[in-house]
């Protein structure tokens, strides 16, 4: 059982980096990396310890860094901070994800899907979630071998149908 005074999931909170209050009383800190010291040590693939429209806000940052696409080292630096996703099971992950998310979302709730292209296309994935964005936002920044480089802030709100049918 959630306490109701945890009404916002960070369901892939890593090392809390965008955050203000990294220890903000009202949001659970969800990783699937002990060394993140995150709340609960779970997957955003599996949220079975949380009950069906548990949360008002939800914030996805998954991994971006896909294991195929990056030739660094895997121990340190991005992949160290952020997750690695596998090539081959990428796509069902972030399906599982959205549909997990959305059970545990609350009707009226947020969520906010953040997704860097430097590595993976953001098109294809916004397909697999459950309801189309309301809004997104780009910040674009230059890396280092000159390439633009997009980091994309998706909004979406679980209307329930019949609302959402009749305004």
């Amino acid at each position: 059982m959630v306490s109701k005074d945890k009404f916002i999931l960070d369901a892939t909170a890593g090392f809390r980096m965008m955050w203000f209050n990294k220890k903000h009383p009202n949001t659970i800190y969800l990783d699937q990396r002990p060394e993140c010291e995150p709340d609960i040590v779970g997957d955003f693939r599996d949220l079975k310890q949380f009950p069906d429209e548990t949360f008002k806000l939800i914030v996805f940052d998954p991994p971006h860094i896909v294991k195929k696409s990056y030739f660094g080292n895997y121990d340190a630096g991005m992949p160290r901070k952020f997750g690695l996703l596998q090539a081959d099971t990428m796509e069902a992950d972030i399906r599982l994800a959205f549909k997990e998310l959305w059970r545990v979302l609350k009707p009226f709730g947020i969520l906010i899907f953040k997704w860097n292209n430097q590595y993976v296309s953001s098109d294809n994935l916004i397909k697999l979630a459950p309801a189309k964005p309301l809004f997104y936002q780009i910040s674009a920044s230059v890396v280092k071998a000159k390439a633009l480089v997009k980091t994309l802030w998706f909004c979406f709100m679980k209307i329930p149908e019949e609302k959402e049918a009749n305004g």
